[in-house]
């Protein structure tokens, strides 16, 4: 594995941790760093998400097929209740900034 895929994961691993999601990092290696032979996540933008009686911006991946489009960051009642939405938006933007990084990477060169 080279130096930036180490980087990146190390970061989303912060991220992740923060956000005490245990199960977007997973989905991230499943579909993109193990390059299934159906599915994979090809691109991730941002979207807005309703929770908890607030709009809230979320890194969505979507995928080389008909498959439903999944965020790539879940958030608690509580996260969204007492941190700032504006932060929420930053670190979705990471998530999304970081995982389209590694997709490159990772991606056969044309």
């Amino acid at each position: 594995m080279n130096n930036e895929i180490k980087y990146i994961l190390d970061e989303l691993t912060v991220i992740y941790a923060f956000y005490q999601d245990k199960f977007s990092l997973k989905r991230i290696k499943s579909y993109i760093l193990s390059m299934p032979e159906g599915s994979k996540i090809v691109k991730v933008e941002e979207g807005l998400i309703p929770m908890y009686d607030h709009n809230v911006n979320l890194p969505i991946g979507q995928f080389n097929d008909d498959t439903d489009s999944v965020s790539l960051l879940l958030v608690t009642h509580t996260m969204v209740k007492e941190r700032d939405v504006a932060a929420i938006a930053s670190d979705s933007k990471r998530v999304a900034d970081l995982v389209n990084r590694l997709i490159s990477l990772i991606s056969p060169q044309k």
